[in-house]
Order: structure tokens, then sequence, then C-alpha cells
């Protein structure tokens, strides 16, 4: 994973003297390479037990593996290391590109490592078993239940999403007995999400919660958890950029997994909708 972005994302839990060793960092770049434990330690005023304990909090054995992790994000950064900082008012197309480049590339990596594989393939394999998805979320999540609608719907399962929660519920207790919940939200505390888990939970559906939060109150009531990326320790609106693309893409994850347990009748409902997706368009040239 990115030692800078790692950094990064666990900025706003650090201590003081944490805090004040990852700003020496981010002020003196990858010149930090070539000071040794005690030269940086000396530096920022602090001691080289706090930077072993600054490198094992990050998940490394000690200061040298976290110099090795950092020369690493070097490389594959070298030309600028202000793509590790948020957007600012100073901007190109050129640099907001490549920071984002920097937090997708994070996005993916801590996704995947986080993901279980077997939820993923526990929930694929419900998805199969049941009739129908409901599926839930409200704000940006309501995107990815969308993203859910469109992409299970054309592979032939039969997807409902409505965010009128009275007509959700009513909806919900005529089919409870061959339906999964699908509930979206980023923190797992949005209420109206809550709600219906609650309900889903008491009609006996089997809830699949997308969200952050492994500690959150969705979490508790879900009875498989599809771990996303928060990106709330991001500032201004990058961490609500990263938080909708880590749901998306386990959205995908989730999707392809179903595919490759399906692929011959997947494949065949997708052939059948490009294929009238195909008149429709004819008919507007």
């Amino acid at each position: 994973m990115d030692a800078l972005l790692v950094i990064r994302q666990n900025y706003s839990n650090f201590t003081p003297v944490e805090k004040k060793i990852a700003d020496y960092i981010f002020e003196v770049g990858d010149q930090i390479l070539d000071k040794s434990a005690q030269e940086v330690a000396q530096e920022i005023g602090s001691s080289s037990a706090a930077l072993v304990r600054f490198s094992r909090r990050l998940g490394y054995d000690g200061f040298s593996q976290f110099k090795q992790k950092l020369s690493a994000a070097y490389i594959v950064h070298n030309d600028d290391g202000k793509y590790y900082e948020e957007v600012s008012d100073t901007e190109t197309p050129k640099t907001i590109k490549n920071k984002l480049k920097v937090r997708i590339n994070h996005m993916v990596e801590t996704t995947n490592n986080a993901l279980n594989d077997e939820t993923v393939a526990q929930v694929a394999k419900l998805i199969k078993q049941k009739e129908m998805i409901f599926v839930f979320g409200i704000g940006a999540s309501a995107i990815v239940a969308q993203d859910i609608l469109q992409k299970f719907s054309r592979i032939g399962k039969k997807v409902i999403f409505l965010q009128d929660t009275h007509l959700f519920v009513s909806a919900l207790a005529i089919h409870k007995t061959d339906t999964i919940f699908i509930a979206i939200s980023m923190k797992g505390e949005t209420k109206e999400v809550l709600d219906l888990a609650e309900i889903a939970r008491q009609m006996e559906v089997p809830v699949v919660a997308i969200s952050s939060r492994e500690d959150s109150k969705l979490a508790s009531l879900a009875d498989h958890l599809l771990f996303s990326l928060s990106g709330e320790d991001y500032q201004m609106r990058t961490a609500a950029t990263m938080s909708l693309m880590s749901q998306l893409y386990v959205v995908d994850i989730l999707f392809y997994m179903y595919v490759s347990d399906n692929f011959s009748e997947s494949y065949q409902k997708l052939e059948q909708t490009r294929d009238v997706i195909r008149m429709l368009e004819d008919k507007h040239k």
C-alpha cells in the first residue's frame, strides 16, 4: 500500500507527536530517505523510539522498512510530491488529474485489502438463490443503488429500488420470502437505511451492507458486510469522490463474481438486453 497515502488516511487519528512526524515527512519529501532515524528525530525534536512507534502504528516492522515503502511511493510519484496534498486554489487540470489518480489507486488497493473474498462469494451465491434484490441508499449512496439496479437488471434479476420508504417496505412485505436487501451507507448510520434494515431483519430477509464501518449500526444489523473505503480522512470533496468510487467498485466486484458464477445465463441475458437497446438506438438514427 502507498505509504504516503497511508499517512494521509490515518492523519486525523494521530497523536500530536505522530502528526509532527507526518508533517515533517510531507515537508521534506524524499529527502527523508537519506536521513537516519537519529537525524530525523533531531530535526523534529523527537526521538528515534517515537519514529519506530510511528512506523509500527502504520503497520511496518520499523523505521527502516517504513523508509523502504516511502522510497517505493516516491518512485511511483517522483515528479511531484504535491499529488499527495489536498485540492487547493492553484490547481491545473493536470495536477487535479494526478491527485485523483493517486487517490483512485489508493482506493482500489485499500478496498481490495479490506474486502473479504469469502463474503463476496457468499453474497453472489445468495443473490442467485433469491428471486429479487431490494436495494436502498440516499444521497450519493442512491447512485450506487441505481448502479446495482442497472447492472443486475440487465442479467435478468428483478431489482427494486424505491426511494419512498413506505412503498419500499410495502413491496418488501409482499416479496419477503424470496428476496435479499442490499443496504448502502458510507458510515453505516443513515437513519432511513437503518430503519429499513431493521424491518428487513424482522421479516427475516437477508441483509447485505455496503459500508466503511465494521463497528456501525448497519454492520451490526447485516448478515454480510461488503467493506468500502470511507475517504473521510481526505478534506473537501475528494472524500465524497473516493467514498462513492469505492462503493461502485465493490458493486463491480460483486457483479462480476455473480456473472462468473452464472456465466452462460448472464451472457445470454446481456446479449438479449444489448439487442433490444440496439433496436431502440436504431429508431433514433
